[in-house]
């Protein structure tokens, strides 16, 4: 009897330890599977990120020289820069985001949610606030109606006596200093610029983790080799915010206190 127990004892250890290699055999190849299908669908969403990033650009560089943005493109863009948000790329940690948006940047696309927002900037602004808004690019282009693009193409072919060379950012979120530059070609060649310099932070991580907070307090004027023209814009005080909403290492794109949705490109240098 003893010795039939043991046989017993023996063969149970033994189907127990088989099945006991089996189960881990089978939540190893489970983790396997499931690591692959995490490394398809992590490679699939970078790839459509990749896809929409091209698609915004391409979008950018076509409405570039457009006075307004036309109706379609204004819809398309909003689109892209949607589907960029909700790839969920903007960290809400302030040192990473501070890290992550500092930089020099090419404004590639500004566009203005509505033509009410656009209107009730200008009258927040008043009639100089505006102006410094509107020449450094920190505004929104409107999106022209069905009804005008047609009008908005003639404009556009008529000859204008400024042309836009770009509009940059510079934000070091460390430093707590950020300015917009707009550069133009004016009559016979002159290089035009307006600059204007200020504070910026993430003071409110809380309420608005993502929202950089800016106070502009100088505008310079540049006319050619002429010396630049500084002057205070304290007695001013423009304030403003972006909320960023998606950045990664060559793009942001973001939501102004202005109604204006912008698109930025990390230039090489920054």
């Amino acid at each position: 009897m003893r010795a039939t127990s043991s046989a017993d004892r023996a063969r149970v250890a033994l189907d127990a330890r088989r099945a006991l290699d089996a189960s881990r055999r089978a939540a190893r190849a489970g983790a396997s599977r499931v690591a692959r299908a995490s490394r398809v669908a992590a490679s699939a969403s970078s790839e459509d990120v990749e896809t929409t990033k091209r698609a915004l650009r391409k979008l950018c560089a076509r409405a570039r020289g457009a006075r307004r943005a036309s109706a379609r493109d204004a819809r398309a863009l909003m689109d892209l820069v949607e589907a960029l948000e909700r790839a969920g790329r903007a960290r809400d940690d302030a040192a990473a985001l501070g890290a992550a948006v500092s930089g020099e940047w090419s404004l590639l696309a500004s566009v203005a949610t509505d033509d009410d927002a656009e209107a009730a900037r200008r009258r927040r602004e008043g009639a100089l606030g505006a102006a410094l808004t509107e020449a450094s690019g920190s505004s929104g282009r409107a999106a022209a109606s069905e009804a005008s693009e047609a009008s908005e193409a003639s404009e556009a072919s008529e000859k204008s006596f400024v042309r836009s060379r770009g509009n940059y950012q510079d934000i070091d979120v460390a430093g707590r200093t950020v300015s917009n530059r707009a550069e133009f070609e004016g009559p016979f060649g002159v290089n035009l610029g307006v600059n204007l310099v200020g504070e910026c932070a993430f003071d409110d991580p809380v309420a608005h983790p993502t929202r950089l907070n800016v106070r502009f307090r100088s505008v310079e004027l540049r006319i050619g080799r002429l010396p630049p023209l500084r002057a205070s814009l304290d007695f001013v005080d423009p304030r403003g915010w972006i909320e960023t909403t998606y950045v990664d290492d060559d793009l942001r794109t973001g939501r102004g206190d202005k109604g204006s949705i912008f698109v930025a490109a990390r230039r090489a240098d920054g």
